[in-house]
């Protein structure tokens, strides 16, 4: 299903990407934000991505430092979710 594990189309996930690349805070990376919105919810512990270099490894490690995301950033991730995501994957999400 799609072209990702989710079965989103991949031409949509990039389309996706860009309407959120201007959500990320400056300063940040877009990996260091979707650590950062992951880490953003109470029931999340621990985030265990992924690197290639140990570069990427520090990055990744200071996202926990970083401020929580506003309250707009993530209605308006929430409801890209909505419009853009939801109806495009498979399974119980």
């Amino acid at each position: 299903v799609g072209e990702t594990f989710a079965g989103l189309p991949y031409t949509q996930g990039l389309k996706i990407v860009e309407e959120i690349r201007p959500l990320v805070p400056e300063g940040m990376t877009m990996a260091q934000f979707a650590l950062r919105w992951c880490l953003d919810f109470p029931a999340v512990s621990v985030v265990i991505p992924g690197a290639t270099r140990p570069e990427q490894a520090a990055a990744n490690c200071s996202a926990s430092d970083l401020a929580p995301l506003s309250t707009e950033v993530h209605e308006k991730l929430s409801k890209l979710y909505d419009t853009m995501i939801h109806d495009a994957i498979r399974g119980p999400y």
